[in-house]
């Protein structure tokens, strides 16, 4: 029969109608679009990404030098200047002349003079701010203000043939106005700059001339030490000064205190060359040519004492150049053999590296020692001159061959070097105040360059390795963006950040993923469909709590309750499961056929067991704590080793407790598989004779010899170990990493950010992984089942190997959700950029440390762009996390159509 109408008589269409054909057209068409945007969406982040970090990593550039008409006879300048704005510079000489020079066009723009007749001996100049003190043959020393002063004078105050200069000019070119330069401004102001001096103040402080001296200044006063006196008899004297403001006139005027008389002794026979102080005043440094040094600790105005004498170079190496770099912290000499280094002080029990050669310490009264700490040139021409940047962490060394090296005292990186005409060496460096060029002065002439840095503070080593910061014992890594203080050292490494993305990820998953996988497997396998179709959807609203909503939660109301019931809480993960289990094996000895009849109502069953344990937990909470940390579990996390009792029993020496948890796991597993390989076959032979109620009674029995095994285990580890002399707090270091999982408690920890972002990623995972079991094809498991297999054994052995795809991409899913989390771990994770793996301590993520400090960073700095590379290196993760999680599921799936 070969009819191709209906039945009901109308002819078959065998053409599709246009209605279909255009919606088939549109819906190719938007598929399409909306797959090459989404990918070009995703390369247009990821390139914009590149596009802001990439110069973070770009070479320093420094322009060739240009001379300047400097020209003087007999000695050398012994200082040298640059304003902001690169349009001056001054040369100071030896008998206290200044020239002023321009540095666009090198001409001389005049001369002045500081002293009359009186012979500069030596002098001390501060980075970044004006304070000068100058010492001389008489004893006397004078302190100085001396710097460049702007000003923007009206028009009428502008001479008509200087405005008509800089009317033929482009804007900012500078013209020659009453010793100085003007320049008009963008915004059509003019802007007078001038080289202004002031004496502050003069005063005897020797009767032999002065050999050395250096200074402070801080916002508590200014602080002079002067050596004087001959070479083998030295004479070491500290002023201090303050300013006092004068009710009549308004100004301020330094006023001096009495001198106080340091602690010297002679190292070498001839004087020392070198004298520098501390930014805190407290420690003053004298080295000499033969590079011995002498460290005198000055506690207070009456107290001081030499703390340590060393050397700073081997046998045979002369010192040439030494200084202290922005923050008066950090110490950088030079030597004959080219070597440049550097050193801070440190606390002397935790000095682990290098410190000064035959270094003696008074060890009664030191408690901190000066530590090699940094080394910036390993040889080569002799080094000459040092100079430190007002700006940032940035040195400039001048060798005897004519070469100049910027180098990064942070990352221990040279940024970049060039060569002054002639090859004569560089006795003088002067860096711009904002780092953007500087004066480079030979003993026949001086030279200017422009300099642009780019980003010192941050290169790949310093971002991704260990970084020797000032006053730490060691490199390490760290994050600390910004401080109050002006001379602030930053800390951009970004390891401590993916480390605390990865802990907090690590204990939410530790959480949230068992949770969510096994409530799918139960809700799939063995729910009934009627509650399932209650219980799926209700988990599925977990997922509509706003993350911030969980962030507050769990840092106002989690966080303080949890603090107050720590042994509690972690009695939990262990008497509730255990509650559960025993309840299952009650439930077998209960007549079937009760539980045929309500069957129906077994979950509302499973609530009980869970109610029950934390029932008992809470109430039990004191009894834990002084069974397992001797009632203090705060005091017990934070014991240090010292014996806080006084009389040789320290009540938290003890370690048991730690090493009791830690241990309990590992117990369950060993009694657990010793069990079922050892007992489990003999109940399934018993089962065949014994009746239900008898085989599940023996079960029981067997349930609860085991829990007893499982405790006596863990505790007779837990006590070998404590009696080796093992602790679990405190200080585990492998690789620069805290590995021990207990120390001081804080209150946003980790162990919070577990509960709360465990609680937001359960949804994902359980829906996911649900439907990947339900897809699983249904002769399966009625083969299964068939054969003889329990449900149980159906799920495990067929279903759930069979969806391992699915289940796979769920937990991938969630790793990806837990990686980008922002707010929760913002909120509950204490936001401190640490690297341990103490559950009751914090962490900082990337993704928090982006939103908190991205708002406030300068645009185009170090910091925005370092902000902008943690979103790549977050982006890069979450990638990897999601192709490796591809690859998988499509191998996975592959064993599966096989089935």
């Amino acid at each position: 029969m070969n009819d191709s109408s209906y039945f009901t008589g109308r002819q078959r269409k065998r053409t599709t109608g246009k209605g279909v054909a255009v919606a088939d057209v549109i819906s190719r068409l938007t598929i399409t679009v909306g797959g090459i945007g989404t990918i070009v969406a995703v390369l247009g982040v990821c390139v914009f990404l590149l596009w802001v970090v990439v110069p973070l990593f770009e070479s320093a550039e420094v322009s060739p030098p240009s001379a300047l008409d400097a020209e003087w006879s007999g000695q050398a300048p012994i200082h040298a200047a640059i304003d902001k704005f690169q349009v001056m510079g001054w040369l100071l000489l030896p008998g206290g002349r200044i020239r002023i020079i321009r540095i666009d066009t090198g001409e001389l723009i005049g001369e002045r003079r500081l002293f009359e007749d009186r012979e500069i001996t030596c002098s001390s100049f501060l980075v970044g701010r004006p304070e000068a003190v100058f010492g001389f043959a008489d004893g006397s020393i004078e302190l100085l203000s001396i710097g460049f002063e702007t000003s923007f004078p009206p028009e009428s105050a502008i001479l008509e043939e200087a405005r008509a200069e800089l009317g033929r000019r482009a804007i900012g070119d500078a013209v020659p106005f009453e010793d100085g330069v003007v320049q008009l401004t963008q915004e059509g102001q003019y802007r007078l700059q001038r080289l202004s001096f002031e004496s502050l103040r003069a005063e005897k402080v020797a009767r032999t001339p002065i050999r050395l001296v250096d200074h402070v200044a801080s916002s508590t006063g200014l602080l002079i030490c002067v050596l004087s006196g001959a070479a083998d008899a030295p004479r070491l004297t500290a002023l201090s000064g303050s300013a006092k403001e004068d009710f009549l006139t308004g100004g301020q005027t330094i006023v001096f205190e009495d001198l106080q008389r340091l602690p010297v002794e002679a190292l070498e026979r001839d004087f020392a060359r070198f004298l520098s102080v501390s930014g805190s005043g407290r420690d003053i440094y004298l080295a000499w040519e033969t590079g011995r040094l002498l460290r005198i600790h000055r506690e207070n105005a009456r107290d001081a004492f030499i703390s340590e004498r060393g050397s700073l170079v081997a046998d045979g190496v002369v010192l040439t150049a030494m200084e202290f770099i922005l923050g008066d912290s950090t110490l950088l000499w030079g030597d004959s053999t080219g070597c440049v280094r550097g050193g801070f002080l440190v606390r002397i029990e935790e000095l682990e590296g290098e410190g000064l050669l035959d270094a003696t310490r008074d060890g009664e009264r030191s408690l901190l020692a000066f530590a090699f700490a940094k080394e910036l040139e390993k040889g080569g021409p002799a080094v000459v001159s040092i100079a430190p940047s007002g700006r940032s962490r940035l040195a400039l060394c001048g060798f005897d061959d004519g070469a100049v090296r910027v180098y990064s005292v942070t990352s221990e990186g040279r940024l970049g070097a060039l060569e002054v005409p002639g090859g004569e060496e560089v006795s003088l460096l002067a860096v711009a105040p904002r780092e953007d060029g500087f004066i480079a002065v030979t003993p026949a002439a001086a030279y200017h360059c422009a300099l642009d840095t780019k980003h010192p503070e941050a290169d790949m080593a310093s971002l991704f390795l260990p970084v020797w910061y000032e006053e730490y014992a060691r490199p390490q890594h760290m994050w600390q963006s910004s401080s109050a203080s002006d001379d602030f050292e930053p800390k951009l490494g970004l390891a401590p950040l993916i480390f605390g993305s990865i802990k907090a990820t690590l204990y939410a998953m530790l959480f949230g993923a068992p949770l969510a996988l096994l409530a799918a497997v139960y809700s799939s396998e063995f729910l009934n469909p009627r509650v399932k179709a209650k219980v799926k959807p209700t988990i599925e609203l977990m997922a509509s709590l706003p993350s911030v909503v969980l962030g507050f939660l769990g840092a106002l109301v989690f966080a303080p309750f949890v603090e107050k019931f720590v042994p509690g809480t972690l009695a939990l993960f262990v008497v509730v499961p255990f509650c559960l289990l025993l309840s299952a094996h009650i439930w077998q000895i209960v007549p079937a056929g009760f539980t045929r009849r309500v069957a129906n109502w077994r979950p509302l069953f499973l609530v009980v067991p869970v109610l029950a344990g934390i029932a008992l937990v809470f109430p039990l909470n004191s009894v834990f704590e002084g069974l397992l940390f001797s009632g203090d579990i705060k005091g017990w996390l934070a014991w240090d080793g010292q014996d806080t009792a006084g009389a040789g029993d320290a009540p938290f020496a003890s370690a048991t407790g730690g090493w009791f948890l830690l241990m309990l796991p590992l117990s369950i597993f060993i009694a657990v598989f010793v069990s079922n390989r050892v007992f489990l076959p003999y109940l399934r032979r018993l089962s065949m004779t014994m009746e239900r109620s008898a085989l599940a009674s023996l079960d029981l029995a067997r349930f609860l010899v085991t829990g007893l095994v499982t405790v006596a285990v863990a505790l007779a580890i837990a006590l070998l170990l404590n009696k080796l002399g093992l602790d679990v707090r405190g200080d585990l270091l492998v690789l620069g990493t805290d590995i021990s999982p207990f120390d001081t408690y804080v209150q946003r920890n980790a162990l919070i950010v577990g509960f709360v972002m465990g609680f937001a990623i359960i949804p994902i995972i359980y829906t996911i992984a649900d439907d990947a079991l339900s897809s699983v094809p249904e002769h399966l498991r009625s083969g299964s089942l068939g054969s003889g297999a329990t449900p149980w054994q159906t799920a495990t052995r067929i279903v759930i190997p069979t969806a391992m795809s699915g289940l796979f991409s769920a937990l991938m899913i969630g790793l990806g959700r837990a990686v980008g989390e922002t707010m929760i771990v913002l909120m509950a994770l204490g936001n401190t950029a640490i690297m341990d793996w103490n559950v009751f301590n914090g962490a900082r993520t990337l993704s928090a440390n982006i939103a908190v400090e991205l708002p406030e960073a300068v645009r185009d700095s170090a910091h925005y762009r370092t902000l902008f590379l943690a979103a790549l290196v977050l982006f890069a993760m979450t990638f990897v996390i999601n192709t490796v999680a591809e690859i998988v599921r499509l191998r996975f799936r592959k064993r599966a159509y096989q089935l």
